[in-house]
């Protein structure tokens, strides 16, 4: 972050006081408990080459050779796989929110001090292990779509989620706002859960959606981290 801050004294005028834009620059700290029961503190920010600093964004720089020109440094381009996913549209419901890294962003810093905000990566387990957004919570897709599947699961994240059940009728009254996503715009994971949170009720102006997900938030360099097992 230190290699922005001529940038940043630049831009940071221009954004305005509270203006979310500025999160990106300064970064956010999110504490995280690990399965061993230690707090870590990580700084998500946009993890930037300084070689990456001056490379003009231009036709020519960005959309030939891969779409990163030859003559950018190897250190400002990464590799992505284009997948046969089915992309989604910008709404899921005309309720729920969308989110962009920034939103995303802002409610990260604010679920520091707000314990009914959680951000859920609804991926499956091996997938949010590999890497994740620092302060995700992982609650697979499947446990809140298949419930027959996974009645013990569907159970106890429906807690985690703050909805209680007494005799087949939900409870949203303590229901927990929430930023849900996956892989990215072509990924149905986050879209199934997000339906059927709806489908049993959960209030949909408690529900934000982030459709980039993980392809987007990395394409921009943000921080993530990894969850690995600790050595049986």
């Amino acid at each position: 972050m230190k290699e922005l801050l001529p940038f940043i004294l630049l831009t940071l005028p221009l954004l305005g006081e509270g203006n979310i834009a500025s999160l990106q620059y300064k970064g956010v700290k999110v504490e995280i408990t690990d399965e061993n029961g230690t707090n870590k503190t990580y700084t998500i920010e946009r993890e930037i080459d300084p070689k990456c600093l001056y490379v003009a964004i231009e036709d020519d720089t960005i959309w030939k050779n891969k779409y990163a020109s030859s003559e950018v440094p190897k250190e400002c381009k990464a590799e992505f796989v284009t997948s046969v996913g089915q992309i989604q549209p910008i709404h899921i419901n005309d309720e729920v929110e969308t989110y962009g890294e920034l939103e995303v962003l802002n409610f990260i810093e604010q679920t520091q001090c707000q314990p009914n905000l959680l951000l859920i990566d609804s991926r499956k387990e091996g997938s949010y292990r590999h890497k994740t957004i620092p302060g995700a919570i992982n609650i697979p897709f499947e446990h809140i779509s298949k419930p027959n599947s996974f009645p013990d699961e569907y159970l106890r994240e429906l807690k985690l989620l703050g909805v209680k059940i007494s005799d087949k009728t939900y409870d949203f009254s303590g229901a927990k706002i929430v930023v849900i996503f996956c892989n990215g715009s072509w990924c149905a994971q986050s879209p199934n859960m997000i339906k059927s949170l709806l489908e049993i009720g959960y209030p949909p102006q408690k529900i934000k959606w982030y459709r980039g997900g993980m392809q987007d938030w990395l394409a921009v360099g943000f921080s993530t981290v990894e969850h690995r097992k600790p050595p049986q």
